[in-house]
């Protein structure tokens, strides 16, 4: 899967064996709990960080915030694609800001793909960058995961 950022350009890419079992499990309850409309506390530094997320097709629209939800504010949103045909409609999603981007706003990666967009509060919370791109990837690998079990009928999603 490639990674990108958005904020310098900068592409890597990573594959499954990278991400522990451990933190795909992690994510898995609150992608769950983001996905049917909840807003989980992550189980990260205190219980201070909150994730919404939605799904587009076989694409996650995620941010993960700075809360409590009352006072939250956006630090990282992130886009997975993991199909082609509906990739450009996310990277569109990901482009629409105002933030200087060092992206091609017409041309995202080949899918599979992690795309992330630091957004300014994060600056706020600058100790966070140490593990963002480790948790874009685990979340990833979630949904990836995830996406591969949608027809089993312990997985399926209802509002």
């Amino acid at each position: 899967m490639r990674q990108v950022s958005l904020l310098t350009g900068q592409l890597t890419r990573h594959h499954r064996g990278m991400v522990s079992e451990y933190s795909v499990a992690l994510c898995t309850e609150p992608l769950v709990a983001a996905l049917l409309g909840g807003r989980p506390v992550l189980p990260i530094e205190g219980n201070r960080w909150l994730l919404t997320a939605h799904a587009e097709e076989q694409n996650l629209f995620a941010t993960l915030w700075a809360g409590p939800w009352p006072q939250r504010a956006p630090i990282l949103t992130l886009g997975v694609a993991l199909r082609a045909r509906e990739a450009q409609g996310l990277w569109d999603r990901l482009h629409d800001t105002p933030l200087p981007l060092q992206t091609d706003p017409v041309r995202p990666p080949r899918a599979p793909w992690i795309a992330e967009r630091l957004e300014p509060a994060a600056m706020d919370h600058a100790h966070i960058l140490t593990w963002t791109t480790g948790f874009s990837r685990a979340l990833a690998w979630t949904w990836f995961d995830f996406t591969r079990h949608q027809n089993d009928p312990d997985v399926i999603l209802r509002p």
